[in-house]
C-alpha cells in the first residue's frame, strides 16, 4: 500500500502529506511495539517478585511445620502455607492438579502464566466475574515425622498485584505518551518536508509566471543544493537572454551589410546606362567590384561564425601579416578622408591568431568605423604587436549612445564581444587623456600546430 501510495505520480506538493502518512504508519507500529512490550515488561517483573518471594518463603515454612506449626500457616503479610490439601480453602480450587516444583500464577485453573492474562485481557476485566480466586502458588514436597508431605505455599495476586484501576492508570499514562510522541514527531516530519519542498514550489511558480526577466530566488534557509540551482536558472536565463540579444543583433548587422553593397551595385549599374565615357564606365565598375568584395567578405564571416557556432570550425594559428591590415584598412580610407582623419598603422610585430580573415576584418571594421564615426577630425592610429591591437581616436570619447546603441552601424558591441568571446580574446573600450578613446583587441599567445 505505502509503495503504491509513493510510486504514484504526483507533485510536490503533495509530498508533505505523503511522507506524513508514510512516517505515521511507521510511528503507530512502533508505537504499538512499545506499548505491548512495556505492559509485557511490567507483568513479567510484577510476576517474578511474587514467585521468588514464595520460592524464598518455602525453606522457612518447612522448619516451621518440622518444629509442630500448625495449618494454615501466615508467613508475612500474605503467604499461606499448607501440607495438607484439605486445608487449602475452596475458593483456591484443586491445586493438588500441578505437579510438584510449580512455581507461577494460576488463572483460571489450568492456565497460568503472563502470556495467558496479556491476551485475556485480565487487567480490563472485573474480578467478581469469577468465583475462583486468582493466586501464586508454589508446591513442592517435604519430610514431616518420616513421611513425604505435599507443601503448598499460596499469595492471593488481588493483595500483591496492581489493581485494575492502577493498571487502567498505567495504560493511560502509556498510550498519553505514546500519542504525545507521535503528535511530536509528526509535527517535526511536517515541518522538515514543508522546508524541503517549499524552494521546489517557489522555483515552479517562478517558471510558470508569465514575468520577464525575472530573478529566481529560494528562501535563506534553503539547502545549499537549491541555492546552487537557482544561481545556475539565474546563469542559463542571462546567457539565453544574451543569445536572443546577439542573434537578432547578428539578423540585423547581416540585413544592413548585405543590403549596403547590393544598394551599391544597382546604382552603379544604372549609372551606367546614363554614361558611356570610358573613365566614368571604369569609375562605375570599380565601384561594383568593391561592393562585390565586400558582401562576399560578409558572407564568408558569416560563413564561418555559423561553423564556429556549429563546431564544424577548426582554425590553425596563423601569422597576421601587414598586408593583411592594410587590406582592412583600404575600404574605410573614403570615410576617413571625407571626415579629415587619417589613418595610421603601425605594426609591431606579427601575433599568431585563430580568427579567418573575414571574422577578423568584421572586428577591426566595425571597430574602425565606430572611432571613424566618434571623431570629427584627427588621426586614427592602428597599433598591432604579439599580444594585442590597439585602434587609438581623438574623438568625443565614449558615449551610451555610441558604444552601447543595438542598432548602430555595423556589428556593434555586443557582437564584438561576443566574437572576441570564441576565440577567447579579451575585448576593452577606455577613455585616454587629454580626449578620444582606445579600443583594444587582447589575444593570447597562439602557436602554430607543427
Amino acid at each position: 500500500m505505502l509503495n503504491g501510495l509513493f510510486n504514484r505520480t504526483s507533485s510536490a506538493v503533495s509530498l508533505p502529506q505523503k511522507l506524513l502518512i508514510y512516517f505515521s504508519a511507521i510511528a503507530l507500529m512502533i508505537g504499538l511495539t512499545i506499548y505491548i512490550f512495556m505492559l509485557s515488561l511490567m507483568q513479567w517483573i510484577e510476576d517474578e517478585v511474587n514467585q521468588h518471594e514464595l520460592e524464598a518463603s518455602a525453606p522457612f515454612a518447612i522448619s516451621l511445620f518440622q518444629q509442630g506449626a500448625k495449618q494454615p500457616l501466615q508467613i508475612g503479610l500474605h503467604v499461606q502455607a499448607f501440607y495438607s490439601h484439605d486445608y487449602i480453602p475452596e475458593a483456591y480450587g484443586d491445586l493438588s492438579q500441578f505437579p510438584s516444583g510449580f512455581s507461577g500464577e494460576v488463572v483460571d485453573r489450568g492456565q497460568a502464566g503472563m502470556l495467558h492474562e496479556i491476551v485475556s485481557f485480565k487487567l480490563f476485566e472485573d474480578d467478581n466475574q469469577s468465583s475462583e480466586k486468582e493466586l501464586f502458588l508454589y508446591r513442592s514436597e517435604f519430610e514431616l515425622d518420616g513421611d513425604i508431605e505435599q507443601l503448598y505455599l499460596i499469595m492471593p495476586a488481588e493483595n500483591v498485584e496492581l489493581s485494575a484501576e492502577e493498571w487502567q492508570s498505567i495504560n493511560w499514562f502509556v498510550l498519553f505518551f505514546i500519542g504525545s510522541l507521535f503528535l511530536l514527531f509528526g509535527f517535526a516530519i511536517h515541518k522538515l518536508s514543508r522546508r524541503l519542498v517549499e524552494p521546489v514550489e517557489q522555483l515552479v511558480k517562478q517558471l510558470k509566471s508569465p514575468e520577464e526577466h525575472k530573478t529566481f530566488y529560494v528562501p535563506k534557509q534553503s539547502a545549499t543544493e537549491f541555492s546552487q540551482l537557482t544561481h545556475s536558472l539565474n546563469d542559463y536565463r542571462q546567457q539565453n537572454e544574451m543569445m536572443i540579444k546577439q542573434e537578432q543583433a547578428f539578423a540585423r548587422y547581416a540585413s544592413h551589410e548585405l543590403r549596403t553593397p547590393i544598394t551599391v551595385i544597382s546604382g552603379a549599374a544604372k549609372l551606367q546606362e546614363q554614361n558611356n565615357t570610358p573613365e566614368f564606365q571604369a569609375r562605375q565598375r570599380d565601384r561594383i567590384q568593391r561592393a562585390a568584395y565586400e558582401m562576399q567578405n560578409t558572407v564568408d564571416a558569416l560563413l564561418s561564425i555559423v561553423k564556429q557556432e556549429k563546431g564544424t570550425a577548426n582554425n590553425d594559428a596563423r601569422t597576421l601579416e601587414s598586408a593583411e591590415v592594410e587590406q582592412i584598412i583600404a575600404p574605410l580610407l573614403i570615410a576617413a578622408t571625407t571626415k579629415n582623419i587619417s589613418l595610421t598603422l603601425k605594426f609591431v610585430q606579427a601575433p599568431k591568431i585563430k580568427p579567418t580573415p573575414s571574422v577578423l576584418r568584421m572586428l577591426l571594421s566595425n571597430i574602425i568605423n565606430n572611432a571613424i564615426n566618434a571623431s570629427d577630425s584627427g588621426e586614427i592610429i592602428i597599433t598591432v604587436d604579439a599580444q594585442q591591437i590597439d585602434i587609438t581616436d581623438k574623438g568625443r570619447g565614449l558615449s551610451a549612445l555610441e558604444t552601447r546603441d543595438e542598432n548602430s552601424h555595423g556589428l556593434g558591441l555586443l557582437i564584438v564581444d561576443n566574437l572576441c568571446q570564441r576565440y577567447q580574446w579579451q575585448f576593452s573600450l577606455v577613455d585616454i587623456e587629454p580626449k578620444g578613446c582606445r579600443a583594444r583587441l587582447t589575444f593570447p599567445n597562439e602557436r602554430p600546430n607543427s
